[in-house]
């Protein structure tokens, strides 16, 4: 009988070890990320005498982030607190406007990184545009 009792044991044990390991690979799973590799998205610009390069655009499981440098190649300050990133389709449809925020002047040779994100699917984005 107490056989019986420490086999059922270990195999509930076993039966509920098992499933927390499969909940806990679901959960890494949705943490995925996922980079856009679009050419449209994934280039250099130049907006004013700022330039945009290192653009990346990734997908986790819960948001789009879009991250590039700002670079201001030039021997003055500029002074550009925000930029608009407009995202479009293929068609060349507005998809979403996305909000850079460079913040205080710009020094000469300066370089930031801006990030912004957004909670709706951009799968459809073909390209940028820096306004």
């Amino acid at each position: 009988m107490v056989v019986l009792l420490v086999f059922i044991a270990v195999i509930s044990f076993l039966l509920i070890n098992n499933n927390e390991n499969e909940n806990s690979k679901k959960k890494v799973n949705n943490d995925v990320k996922e980079a856009i590799t679009e050419q449209g998205i994934i280039k250099d610009e130049t907006f004013g005498n700022l330039n945009f390069t290192n653009t990346t655009l990734i997908k986790d499981s819960k948001q789009y982030v879009l991250s590039m440098d700002v670079i201001n190649p030039t021997q003055d300050e500029i002074n550009m607190e925000t930029i608009n990133i407009d995202l479009k389709d293929k068609d060349g449809n507005l998809v979403v406007v996305l909000l850079g925020n460079i913040g205080d002047p710009m020094k000469p040779g300066e370089t930031r990184t801006i990030t912004s994100s957004v909670k709706i699917d951009l799968s459809k984005v073909k390209y940028k545009v820096i306004e």
